[in-house]
């Protein structure tokens, strides 16, 4: 095995075996599943296939999404840096409201 692969095992078989995540979806999909229909397992695999094809489209904009971000933030500095000190400047904005809902 490379050493690219190693770790995308071990988020695999980590992920599969999770039981809140195993429990929550048996405990969601049950609602979708027709109890008289002769093969209710084949249905959770379909819905279960369905939230892995979604997950993939979503995981896999924000990723090519946060690349095309990383490129842009690389290139112009002085947008990096705009945006950081506008993070920054919302964390204190947090930081001082908290402040005042705990001490008012």
């Amino acid at each position: 095995m490379t050493d690219t692969a190693r770790p995308f095992r071990t988020a695999l078989l980590i992920s599969l075996m999770n039981p809140k995540a195993i429990l929550f979806f048996v405990s969601f999909f049950i609602q979708f599943v027709d109890p008289g229909y002769a093969h209710p397992g084949l249905s959770f695999i379909i819905l279960g296939i369905i939230v892995q094809v979604c997950s993939v489209l979503y995981l896999s904009m924000l990723i090519f999404g946060g690349a095309h971000l990383a490129r842009a933030f690389r290139r112009r500095r002085k947008l990096a840096a705009g945006a950081t000190g506008s993070v920054g400047g919302l964390f204190i904005g947090f930081g001082v409201k908290l402040a005042g809902a705990t001490l008012g």
